[in-house]
């Protein structure tokens, strides 16, 4: 998947947690979701999130390592999870804070399992893969999919219901 599917996918499910759940959005725990969500591409050097934020650190670590490796795997997972939690404690951060990146990650990882390319969940093993080709016409497709249902999450039940009544009524 590219950056956009990843944030989105990441976004979608955030959102659709907070509305289930009647939670409040946090601008720094969405923030840090988003980070998280393109933050295994790390691991390639023509990445989107190499290319213009982590310029230095992701080339350091794309020297080492091949994409969809360790940074693509339950492995890179727990060390995101470690690293985050030692920031938080640092920092005195809420503990909300220690599974956002983390999460977002996570939803990454999720995501690039739908690919045809997969991932292996636990580094030399554990491949999972999907149908969807990288930058295709079927992650376009998917895309807008994420879109539309987001929106409705956004809208909730009842301004939906609202919509669909109103269609309804101007019927011939």
């Amino acid at each position: 998947m590219i950056f956009r599917t990843h944030i989105l996918f990441a976004l979608f499910f955030y959102l659709l947690f907070v509305r289930l759940f009647s939670m409040t959005i946090s601008v720094i725990f969405t923030l840090l979701l988003v980070i998280g969500s393109i933050l295994p591409d790390m691991d390639s050097p023509n990445s989107y999130v190499n290319k213009h934020y982590l310029i230095g650190i992701g080339k350091v670590i794309s020297k080492f390592s091949e994409h969809r490796g360790f940074w693509h795997s339950i492995y890179g997972l727990i060390v995101v999870t470690l690293f985050m939690t030692l920031i938080t404690f640092l920092f005195h951060l809420p503990n909300k804070f220690i599974i956002a990146l983390p999460l977002g990650y996570l939803l990454h990882l999720t995501s690039d399992s739908f690919t045809v390319s997969g991932i292996k969940w636990f580094w030399k093993k554990g491949h999972i893969k999907g149908p969807i080709r990288t930058g295709s016409t079927g992650e376009n497709i998917f895309f807008f999919m994420l879109i539309i249902l987001t929106v409705l999450v956004i809208l909730g039940k009842s301004t939906i219901t609202s919509f669909a009544t109103f269609i309804k009524s101007i019927r011939p």
